[in-house]
């Protein structure tokens, strides 16, 4: 074919086509609104770094969940199972362990004789800490994702036929299955290294496992062909023979006596995933040490961190384990939200005996599935907290174990506590969040207001989104798109409702306003980004009057 141009022209005559340039972009959001975080105990999952769930496949990644008997430590299996039915698009997981935790390698290897020392076609299984040296072995392998429950591995290889009859095949098929036989993964490859497909591909069983997935490693030994009297070769009246292991347990938790610096570990997975997310779940935690850690990544990440308060304490107590966190102390404490559900109700994942379950997850399923609905300028109605009448706590057999008078929700709301209990309105009662209060220690501010902790954290992100697109460009380019893109989006941000118009003479009746200008001592390579906002409230007291008149 005859073109008309060329890419790059030198001193020659001719037509030079530059690439495409788009400056059609907008700037488009995510959905990290609807992720939430946590730090917990599973029988499942990676421990070397933070993974993403959802609801498909949860179960198959977390396990499926142990009794709150065994360790109340596995309500938070609860918490995340309950969380991603009822809104949360997807969960970032990151596994407690302690430092006892052993990820050892299952290795296969052919049967000798024991007399003749030739191999029988039969396979051994077994779990070492350490990859052989002295003795050979099919393959060696270690599976990231960490099961307690331990895996199967079945191996099969098809018939090769050569000049009419059966020779032994370079090619195998691996199956992982987990202890009920549910496939876990499936990969079919050479293995001779260097071996390559008809396009020119490595089909190299290493190669193809370390293209399709991390969570799986593969070493393969002296082995290079599966023989045809292998007991995974062929078939046998049209079905496949298989060599499959017994369960293999190749990996142990170790205890669960987690420590801060096992904390820490998990805190830090989560703020070093490339995985995002914009709230923080305590999974029902009730140790100290573990909520101090996850303010401190919500500080960090300038994420929600909401939490639940033990449901079977008094109001006196609860108010005591809040203090005891002193979250007031931070910087950041309006990110940090309580809750205290002093009911009982049936397990949500039908695990557990009726009992108390905390409700901070549930809180932000339905915040997340509240942020999946944004209108025609892509806001949230994040003006609307996750509390009162349009959030009901839907769960069943709902009992509640304590009923705080006047007094105590005072002294409730003063510790910055928000109570899940019954109240009633029109059209019937249901349980609900009863109010959305911050941890921040104030009494006339909108940081003590869960919504407005909610539009500023997503106001901050878009921004600082933004703000990365922009870096590395020339000052003045940068500065103008900045500016743009401010306009456009605190425009939208009133017309959502969000913002309203200000009292505040600096402000001059708008409801927004900013700056963005080259700093002064560093004009060359530093931008100052400022901008003041008039968030809507919320309307947590009314005031009735009654007036006889004559």
């Amino acid at each position: 074919m005859t073109v008309s141009f060329v890419r790059q022209l030198g001193s020659e005559s001719g037509i030079q086509l530059n690439p495409l340039r788009d400056n059609s972009e907008i700037p488009a959001g995510t959905n990290s609104d609807q992720i939430f975080a946590i730090a917990m105990r599973a029988t499942r999952g990676r421990i070397d770094k933070a993974f993403i769930v959802n609801r498909g496949n949860a179960k198959l990644k977390l396990g499926k969940g142990e009794a709150m008997r065994v360790t109340e430590l596995n309500e938070a299996w609860v918490q995340v199972q309950e969380a991603l039915i009822k809104g949360a698009y997807s969960a970032v997981v990151s596994r407690l362990i302690t430092d006892a935790a052993a990820l050892k390698y299952i290795v296969v290897a052919e049967e000798l004789n024991e007399v003749t020392d030739l191999p029988t076609g039969n396979y051994t299984f077994t779990v070492t800490a350490e990859i052989p040296t002295a003795t050979p072995y099919l393959m060696c392998i270690k599976h990231l994702d960490c099961f307690n429950d331990g895996i199967k591995i079945a191996l099969h290889a098809d018939e090769n036929r050569v000049d009419g009859a059966n020779a032994a095949n370079t090619i195998l098929t691996l199956r992982l299955l987990d202890k009920d036989d549910d496939k876990i993964a499936e990969y079919t490859g050479s293995l001779i290294q260097g071996d390559t497909d008809d396009s020119g591909n490595s089909r190299y069983l290493p190669d193809i496992i370390e293209a399709r997935t991390d969570a799986l490693e593969v070493i393969i030994g002296s082995t290079q062909s599966i023989p045809v009297n292998s007991a995974m070769y062929g078939y046998t009246s049209a079905i496949a023979d298989w060599v499959e292991s017994d369960v293999l347990i190749y990996f142990t938790e170790g205890g669960t006596a987690y420590t801060t610096d096992d904390y820490q570990r998990a805190t830090a997975q989560l703020a070093e995933t490339q995985f995002d997310y914009a709230y923080i779940a305590s999974g029902g935690s009730k140790s100290p040490a573990l909520i101090t850690v996850l303010s401190n990544l919500m500080h960090d990440t300038n994420r929600q961190l909401r939490f639940d308060v033990p449901g079977d304490l008094t109001p006196d107590e609860a108010i005591t384990f809040v203090e005891q966190l002193n979250l007031g102390a931070s910087p950041s404490a309006h990110l940090a939200h309580a809750f205290w559900a002093p009911f009982k109700s049936t397990d949500p994942t039908g695990i557990n005996a009726k009992g108390h379950f905390g409700t901070a997850s549930l809180n932000i399923a339905k915040a997340c599935a509240r942020n999946a609905q944004t209108n025609a300028k892509g806001f949230a109605p994040k003006n609307y907290p996750v509390a009162g009448r349009e959030f009901p706590v839907d769960r069943t057999g709902i009992v509640q174990t304590y009923t705080p008078n006047n007094y105590e929700l005072n002294a409730l709301a003063k510790a910055k506590i928000n109570p899940v209990i019954y109240e009633n309105y029109t059209g019937g009662g249901r349980y609900v969040f009863r109010d959305s209060l911050t941890s921040a220690q104030v009494e006339s501010s909108m940081k003590k207001l869960i919504a407005v902790a909610d539009m500023s954290t997503s106001i901050d992100d878009a921004v600082t989104r933004y703000g990365k697109d922009v870096l590395q460009m020339p000052m003045e380019v940068s500065v103008k798109r900045m500016r743009d893109f401010l306009t456009t989006l605190f425009e939208g941000a009133t017309a959502s409702k969000w913002l309203v118009a200000s009292s505040d003479p600096e402000m001059n009746g708008s409801a927004w306003r900013f700056s963005v200008k080259p700093n002064e001592v560093r004009p060359y390579d530093l931008m100052d980004v400022e901008y003041w906002l008039r968030y809507d409230g919320t309307n947590r007291q009314t005031h009735v009057t009654q007036t006889l008149s004559r």
